[in-house]
């Protein structure tokens, strides 16, 4: 494991906040938040699928909100009776919960080397990929089928580029 080191990261105009960690860290933690917060989403767009689906008011998206990853799957099974999209969606559970659960262990954080710093960036980049790539067929599947009405927006995050994908 490398040396650890302060790096100062700064929000907005607020002071800074310490990181001290090893400086492969930054970059692995940084690549795991960014997936984190594409599984929230994903999670958080079938939740308010599941409740207009199920003709609820938004009041009872609550009641989704609380259901575990695999129970909101198989809701969201039934309304999509396809086994493509099925096995895309288990896929995505199963490789949520290894990230979530055992990716670092995997590696053996944190007495990792520059080369599965990389492999685990890696792989945490492949699992956002499928997240995003299952977020934008379930919507596909929806508008295709006229169950939901849905305009999906994709940016580049390079070019900050928005382009229409339904």
């Amino acid at each position: 494991m490398a040396k650890e080191e302060c790096i100062l990261l700064r929000v907005g105009d607020h002071s800074a906040f310490e990181f001290q960690r090893g400086p492969n860290d930054l970059a692995l933690f940084a690549g795991l938040g960014a997936a984190l917060a594409e599984i929230q989403s994903f999670e958080t767009g079938i939740a308010i699928q599941l409740g207009l689906l199920s003709h609820r008011s938004t009041d009872s998206l609550d009641e989704f909100y609380s259901k575990t990853r695999g129970t909101l799957i198989k809701q969201i099974q039934r309304h999509l009776p396809d086994n493509a999209l099925a096995s895309l969606l288990e896929k995505v559970r199963n490789r949520r919960n290894y990230l979530v659960h055992h990716i670092l262990r995997a590696y053996g954080w944190p007495i990792m080397s520059d080369d599965d710093y990389i492999r685990a960036i890696r792989e945490i980049e492949e699992v956002r990929s499928l997240i995003e790539q299952a977020n934008l067929e379930v919507a596909r599947y929806l508008s295709d089928r006229s169950l939901l009405k849905l305009i999906v927006l994709s940016i580049d995050h390079r070019s900050s580029e928005v382009s229409r994908e339904i």
